[in-house]
Order: C-alpha cells, then sequence, then structure tokens
C-alpha cells in the first residue's frame, strides 16, 4: 500500500517549484476552499494561468475535435512512435503503445496527458519553446482533470487514470527535476487502495511504469520509494518473460524501501541472506533468453564490453539485479573480529563488486542503442556509476549519458555531475 502522504507534516501543503516560480497557487485534491466544483473539467483556471497559451492549443474535451488539428495530431503521433516504448520497455502486451492511444481518443485526461509529456519531450530535445508553452498548457489541463475525477473515486480509480499519472510524471521529470512530484503522489495513493499485481490489464501496466519511474528517482537522490510494496503486489506466477521483468523490479524495489530509508537500520544478517537468496533464486530463473551476447566492435571502439540483449527487458532486468547487488553489497553487515589485514582484502573485494556492477550495468546501457533502455537506466547508473574506478570508462559513460539526455530530453546534469565527481577523485 501506498504511504500515506504527509501525515506527519505540519498542515501546510508543498509548493512545487514550477508553481514557485511562477508565483502560482499549487492545486490540491481538497476543494473546500478553492471551489473547484463549478469550473471546466478541460480548461484551467486563471490562477493556474499566468503566461499566454501557445496559438495552437486546442482544448482536448472533445479529444476526437482536437486530433483533427495537425499540430495537435503530429505530437500524439510523436508519442506514438518515439515515446510509448519508454512505457512498454517490460511490457510484452505493449499496453502503452496500443491500448493508451486508442482510449485517449475518447478519455480527454489521457489525450491531454500524452500531449503534455510528448510536447515537453520535444522541447527538451529539440529546444523549441512553441512546444514547451503547449506542453504546460496541457499540464495544467491535465491537473485539473484530476482535481476533478477525484471527487468520483469509482471513475478516478481505472487504468486511464493511472496511466495519465505516469505520463504526467514523466513530464514533471522532464520538464522540472526529477524531485519535484508533488502534484501526483496523492493521486496514486487514491489509486492504490486494490493491490495492483492482483489487477490486469492497462491498470497493472501502470502500477510497474509508476515503480519503475519511482525507483529511477529513488536511486539518483539515494532514498526509499514514494511507495511502499507488499507481497499481494508480487507477480503471482511467471507465465511470460516480461513477468520476470517485473518480478526484478518488486525485489530491487523492496531492497531500495529496506535500505535507502534514511531512517532505517542496519540489516541483520538473516535479512541480508535472504534477500540475497531472492536474487540468487530469479537470475537461476531465467531462460537462456536473457543471458546477454557478447559481441567486440559490434558498436565501434568502447571501453566497455558489449554486452547487447535481444529483448530491451532483458537489460533493464539484468541493470536492476546488479544494482540490487550493488545495494546490497553496500549493506551488507559488518564482520566482527577480523584483524587489519583481513579488513583490507574486504575493503579490496567490495570495491571489486561494486566495480563489476557498475560495469555490468553500464555496458548494458552503452550497448543497447535503445532510449527505452536508457531511460530506464539513468536510475542504475547514477547509482552504480560512481564506482567505476577506469577513468576512461567514467568519460566514456558521462558522454553516452550526455548524449541519451540530449536525445531523450531526460534531464541528466545530476547523473553527469555524480560521475564528474567520481572521477575527479580517483
Amino acid at each position: 500500500m501506498p504511504r500515506p502522504f504527509l501525515t506527519n507534516s505540519d498542515g501546510h501543503r508543498p509548493v512545487c517549484l514550477r508553481c514557485q516560480q511562477t508565483s502560482r497557487d499549487c492545486q490540491w485534491s481538497n476543494r473546500s476552499a478553492r471551489g473547484l466544483g463549478s469550473r471546466s473539467s478541460t480548461t484551467p483556471d486563471s490562477s493556474l494561468t499566468t503566461r499566454s497559451r501557445s496559438a495552437e492549443y486546442v482544448s482536448t474535451k472533445d479529444p476526437e475535435k482536437a486530433l483533427r488539428n495537425p499540430h495537435i495530431a503530429a505530437i500524439f503521433r510523436y508519442y506514438i512512435e518515439h515515446l510509448a516504448g519508454w512505457y512498454d520497455l517490460n511490457d510484452i502486451k505493449r499496453h502503452f503503445g496500443g491500448m493508451v492511444p486508442s482510449c485517449a481518443r475518447k478519455n480527454s485526461l489521457l489525450l491531454s496527458a500524452i500531449l503534455a509529456f510528448a510536447a515537453a519531450s520535444q522541447s527538451s530535445s529539440f529546444l523549441k519553446k512553441d512546444l514547451w508553452d503547449l506542453a504546460e498548457s496541457y499540464h495544467l489541463e491535465s491537473v485539473q482533470t484530476l482535481l476533478q475525477l477525484t471527487e468520483n473515486p469509482d471513475e478516478f480509480r481505472t487504468g486511464e487514470t493511472l496511466a495519465a499519472i505516469c505520463l504526467l510524471r514523466s513530464y514533471e521529470i522532464i520538464s522540472q527535476n526529477v524531485n519535484c512530484q508533488n502534484h501526483l503522489q496523492g493521486s496514486y495513493s487514491l489509486l492504490a487502495s486494490r493491490p495492483a499485481g492482483l489487477e490486469t490489464g492497462l491498470l497493472s501496466a501502470g502500477f510497474w511504469n509508476y515503480l519503475r519511474e519511482d525507483i529511477t528517482v529513488a536511486l539518483i537522490e539515494k532514498r526509499s520509494l514514494m511507495i511502499e510494496l507488499s507481497h499481494e503486489h508480487l507477480p503471482p506466477t511467471v507465465e511470460e518473460e516480461d513477468d520476470l521483468a517485473n518480478r526484478i523490479t518488486y525485489i530491487l524495489g523492496k531492497i531500495i524501501n529496506r535500505c535507502l530509508d534514511q531512517n532505517a537500520s542496519p540489516l541483520e544478517q538473516n535479512e541480508w541472506h535472504s534477500f540475497n537468496d531472492e536474487l540468487d533464486t530469479w537470475r537461476a530463473s531465467l531462460p537462456v533468453s536473457f543471458e546477454p551476447i557478447g559481441t567486440p566492435g559490434l558498436y565501434g571502439q568502447s571501453n566497455f564490453p558489449c554486452l547487447w540483449t535481444v529483448s530491451g527487458w532483458h537489460a533493464s532486468s539484468l541493470q536492476y539485479y546488479h544494482t540490487a547487488l550493488a545495494i546490497l553489497s553496500v549493506a551488507e553487515p559488518m564482520q566482527t573480529g577480523i584483524n587489519t589485514l583481513q579488513q583490507i582484502k574486504r575493503i579490496n573485494d567490495f570495491e571489486k563488486k561494486l566495480e563489476h556492477h557498475a560495469v555490468q550495468v553500464s555496458a548494458l546501457a552503452i550497448s543497447s542503442n535503445s532510449a527505452p533502455v536508457w531511460v530506464n537506466s539513468f536510475g542504475p547508473i547514477s547509482f552504480c556509476g560512481p564506482w567505476l574506478r577506469d577513468s576512461q570508462r567514467v568519460h566514456e559513460l558521462i558522454q553516452e549519458t550526455r548524449k541519451w539526455g540530449s536525445k531523450t530530453g531526460w534531464p541528466v546534469m545530476s547523473i553527469v555531475e555524480s560521475l564528474s565527481r567520481s572521477r575527479s577523485g580517483r
């Protein structure tokens, strides 16, 4: 179940970075003081909109009418052709590339969320100011619609709503900062009243996407997840390869919550061994198709081994596996009663382990040549990359991270800075 949202706060609502910068009043799901019930579900109120809208803005109140606008249709197609794969990385049924665009033709929230995310991605990648204005307009429209939907839980708790929340979370990451997601955490909490692992279809696909986004930000910020994970979230059976991808996502999420919580106590020996056993069991269950193929020189010269995979979920799953092992290496309970020479050996072995996991995570990203894999790699790279000891490898990883940040519009500066600090410390 999700963590209670701001249950220990002082009663004041946080203000997100963008609202703070533009002197806006952040809107929340408690509407008694806002009088939101009388507002249109598709047009943000004037208090939210301080900058003028792009001339190309078309309301999504009538999705089919909006898609008859060539500019809007082009942005919609950009999502289908270039961005949906980010969400279908671990989904053999490709819900976000097939079902989500189909549902958006009659769901205004989903369409506005797609347009906000796709326009922001294009704006960041191609530095187009008019697309940023448009992205902001559709983001505001989406937030307003989400607020109104919270008044009717039965209409709110749908796969379409969760898919929209995933898209809007990506928008907020791309357009502002990875730690500015205040608008969406409360919305997700309302949706998560039932275990998503027991759901099917778009609601399940949305949950796993939300979890992967949460993992990415948590690894970059070195903190626990925004949501808690129970055993009910674990896929009950493994029927397809993507179930194995979801299983390692769940295991990594549990390890992050246990080990990266700033208030957590050190792991006990039995806990540490239990997590290791889970990872060993998962690794032993993989079919041969998950094994990376080593082809030296396939993508030219590199300081990393060329480890490419047949499918994107193979690469992302193995990266999560190595990231989980890296976290457990750091969290391993301290041994007692060892002398100085034994301690030196322990430290050397520790650094070799962490470097090995960093090389595997980095190599799987660099060899993938895939935007969905790279977007999912930013978290593991941020956590594991600083353990690389070869300065040439660090330099190459920085260059590749910048390149894919530019291609995808993802904000990678904090990752680059973390890698740069590790290089300067060598």
